[in-house]
């Protein structure tokens, strides 16, 4: 490879222009005591808004986060999906270095979710710090760099990536990688060790994409700022042979992805692709969901119903479609009177970060935390707004700024307030989404764990009757009248999980979740027929549990017991020394 594709791209003063150049901007000198008094400040008002966190429990899925293995198994890591610890393929999420890191930090801290909440702190002020000086180098104004790093840090958006452990090991740690790259990209274009600097870039990138697949934006967002930047002569070649190595790196990556990631098992609890046209129908939509958390951020929860939009409609497809191609054309039309480069980079910026979330939607539905990048360009627009646009005086712009941080440290303050435990967490959810099938599920086990049955009901009933052919409800119910010694009820609601999920009733259920489904509700059928002392029923309800589930625990023991019982001893024998080889093996791996 020749020195001159490496050779950077030196960028000159007169075009480093301001998002839009509509008034001059005030310059503070590096390093200034003004400077540091205020970065000091923020990074204080931040401590001091997420600082409760620290004595909040895990949540959700962070108890998992020390059950990932040994010091020794770090290596393997890199060798199967986030959630594949047994060996098996769950997902189709590839974080080697967000399991790392979260196994690390569990492993110095003990576990203890004080400190870990501490970890997911350090990260905001990380990303908060490195926002900084990336818009001291976009904006050449050190006081709109920091009142936009300050926005982008107090924003809601991040309160998800921050209270919740498991996010800021994804989320959080991507955002620091993300921005750490496009500020050594920078660098390695005005400084004399560039080569150094870009190697530095590109180092992170990788780390990027090892912590969220969604990275591999990075080299769009950076050809955008690089083209932007450059003059006309022959900007496209040079901005190719400054990206060579970045899809060299992304190559490389997607390569090994594809030879780790395994089609998932057929009982796999997590999600895994299947693309159909709903996916383009429901993007509109979601585009505009992102759009309004963005504007307003309030009413925030962990999940929200998920909208899935099976054929285009003009309500819900072709109105926001055109809304959105409107608002686009508008952007353009600012963008064209001012000519800002700036401008259209932080722009692609907005676009590129908030289309992976877009696209999938469908999938994986709408979160907070994909906002996380994206609300940079938008909270850089915000303060550019306030700092540069229009003619107020000075202290009426302090005076906004101020109200601007007040309410974003308020609404942070608020939404933050439900994390503190599953219950809570679990509550909003519901709250806000009352017909979301999860947030029923998680929220009436809370209540049934803390013992207050009655509430458990009640939410199960509220669920069946938004949606009463769900198999995971009439499950969760079905083990409520068991733990309840309801036998007779608890019995009819397993059968009625084995109907629904028959595939002559539903051939369009999952099939992860229609095997996880079914290998349950046989199990316990065939448990409760063993207490009851009918053992031909039993076996053949685990004989149907292991057809489903070979290795689930505890089937075979079940299937001894009902042989046992028929007084088929050698078969009985049989099975239970295959129970504990099995055991054996898992225990093994």
């Amino acid at each position: 490879m020749s020195q001159e594709l490496w050779k950077p791209e030196l960028l000159n003063k007169e075009q480093r222009s301001p998002i839009i150049d509509a008034g001059a901007a005030v310059h503070t000198p590096p390093g200034s005591p003004w400077h540091q008094r205020m970065l000091l400040g923020a990074f204080v008002l931040l401590f001091a808004l997420y600082v409760r966190v620290i004595g909040f429990a895990p949540v959700y899925d962070d108890n998992i986060i020390g059950e990932w293995g040994k010091l020794s198994d770090i290596p393997k890591f890199f060798t199967h999906d986030i959630f594949g610890s047994d060996g098996a393929a769950h997902s189709v999420y590839y974080r080697p270095l967000a399991v790392t890191y979260g196994f690390l930090l569990s492993y110095c801290t003990g576990g203890l979710p004080g400190w870990m909440h501490l970890g997911a702190i350090a990260l905001l002020l990380c990303a908060f710090w490195l926002a900084c000086r990336l818009g001291c180098r976009l904006f050449g104004d050190q006081r709109l760099a920091l009142f936009a790093a300050l926005l982008f840090a107090l924003h809601p958006s991040k309160v998800e990536s921050t209270a919740w452990i498991g996010s800021s090991c994804v989320d959080a740690l991507s955002g620091v990688f993300f921005f750490a790259a496009l500020i050594a990209f920078m660098n390695s274009r005005e400084e004399s060790d560039w080569l150094r600097w870009r190697g530095a870039s590109i180092a992170l990138f990788a780390c990027a994409l090892l912590t969220k697949e969604t990275m591999v934006v990075i080299p769009a967002i950076l050809a955008v700022m690089l083209w932007t930047s450059l003059p006309p002569g022959g900007r496209l070649l040079r901005t190719i042979k400054a990206l060579l190595p970045y899809g060299a790196v992304a190559a490389v990556y997607l390569a090994v992805r594809h030879q780790v990631i395994r089609p998932p098992k057929a009982d796999a609890t997590y999600i895994h692709p299947t693309f159909t046209h709903s996916y383009l129908w429901t993007a509109p939509h979601a585009f505009w969901w992102y759009l309004r958390h963005l504007l307003w951020p309030a009413g925030l929860a962990v999940e929200y119903e998920n909208f899935v939009l099976e054929t285009p409609t003009p309500r819900a497809f072709w109105l926001p479609a055109v809304g959105a191609l409107l608002l686009l054309a508008i952007a353009l039309w600012f963008w064209r009177r001012n000519r800002s480069p700036l401008a259209l980079a932080l722009g692609c910026w907005f676009l590129l970060a908030i289309a992976p979330a877009v696209a999938v939607a469908a999938m994986v539905g709408e979160h907070d935390r994909y906002l996380y990048l994206a609300s940079y360009p938008f909270c850089a627009l915000i303060a550019w707004m306030i700092l540069r646009a229009g003619r107020l005086h000075r202290r009426a712009r302090l005076a906004v700024a101020l109200g601007v941080i007040v309410l974003f440290s308020g609404l942070t303050w608020h939404e933050m307030s439900y994390w503190d435990c599953d219950l809570s967490l679990w509550s909003r959810a519901y709250q806000i989404s009352p017909k979301l099938v999860k947030a029923e599920l998680l929220l009436a086990s809370e209540y049934a764990q803390a013992g207050d049955t009655g509430k458990a009901f009640a939410i199960s009933d509220q669920g069946l009757r938004y949606h009463p052919l769900s198999p995971n409800l009439w499950l969760q119910r079905a083990g409520l009248l068991q733990g309840q010694d309801k036998l007779d009820e608890a019995r009819a609601a397993y059968v009625k999980v084995l109907e629904i999920t028959d595939p002559a009733s539903d051939p369009a259920l999952d099939p992860g979740q229609r095997a996880r489904l079914r290998s349950a509700a046989a199990f316990q059928l065939a448990k409760m027929a063993l207490a009851a002392g009918s053992f031909i029923e039993a076996e053949r309800y685990v004989r149907m549990a292991i057809a489903i589930n070979f290795d689930g625990p505890a089937y075979h023991t079940i299937l001894a017991e009902s042989l046992r019982g028929q007084g088929r001893i050698d078969e009985a024998d049989a099975e239970s020394r295959l129970e504990l080889r099995l055991r054996l093996a898992k225990a093994a791996r």
